[in-house]
Formats: structure tokens, sequence, C-alpha cells
């Protein structure tokens, strides 16, 4: 089922069944692509996630794992890894160039990324901001990399 060229998205253990839905919503906006749940993340079969994906969870192929390790390295038989945290030696999204079907971590809404996953990833990225807080909701982030992958898709570009 995920041995497809298409990019997965790791859920590190959302608690919010709306963010869950959300980046379902999200991911299949790009199809084809795909969901890798691990821990405590809000799994399809709740009324929360289904009326946020708006049906979509029946359409995007996912799979849960019990550990996020367990998911990166699932997904590093055949795809880069790439956290998604602000880190120091993270890349801005737009500069980095990774393979369009990569999988990416988004963290934890409180804890973001362990440091022990950080250490898995091949690559960081991050998300300019320039606001104080630099703190973008995690279903919101999972868009911007969706739209970043589709736009590479449409014009071709890797990277810039």
């Amino acid at each position: 089922m995920f041995t497809g060229n298409y990019p997965l998205f790791i859920l590190d253990s959302l608690r919010s069944a709306f963010n869950v839905g959300s980046v379902f919503r999200t991911v299949e906006s790009i199809s084809p692509a795909g969901i890798l749940l691990t821990g405590i993340s809000a799994r399809p079969g709740g009324r929360k996630v289904g009326r946020t994906s708006r049906g979509t969870h029946g359409l995007v192929p996912w799979r849960w794992f019990p550990s996020s390790l367990d998911a990166v390295k699932f997904s590093q038989t055949n795809r880069m890894v790439i956290a998604v945290e602000n880190t120091a030696d993270a890349l801005p999204l737009h500069e980095a160039d990774f393979p369009l079907d990569a999988a990416f971590i988004l963290g934890n809404e409180a804890d973001g990324i362990s440091d022990e996953i950080l250490d898995v990833c091949q690559m960081k990225i991050i998300i300019p901001q320039s606001g104080l807080r630099r703190c973008i909701n995690v279903s919101s982030t999972a868009a911007m990399i969706a739209w970043e992958i589709q736009r590479r898709r449409l014009t071709g570009e890797r990277n810039v």
C-alpha cells in the first residue's frame, strides 16, 4: 500500500482529532499521498476525525504505528525522512532539495519532535517565519508542505 512514489506525512502522536482530520483533508488534496499515524494520534473511526476530514480519511491510505520511531524505520526503507522542526540546522522549506516522495514527520502539538527522532532523520526543514512565537499549527504546517510539494510537481522544480 505504501510502495508508491508519493509523499508520506508522519503524525507524531498528535493529540487533536481536529488536527488529524485537517491533515487528512490537506493530504488528499495532493493525492497521491499517505499518512502514518503514531502513538496517541487520533485515528479514523471517531466522529471528530471523520467530520474534520470531510470523509477524506476513507480516500487517503493510512496506517498506525505504536511509536514514531517505528514509522520512521518503516519509511526509511524507500524514502528520505524529513523532520519539520525549528532547529538550528533546519533548511528553509523553499530552499530544501528533497525528493517529492519523502516522508515528512510533524511533531506533537506540545512537545514537537523528540531528539531520538531528529537524530535519525536525513534532513530537517523549517517554515520561515517573521512572528515572535515561531509556532505554526501542525495542520497549517502540513498544508504549507503539501503546497510546496504540489508547486514542485506542477512546475517540475525540485528546489529554488
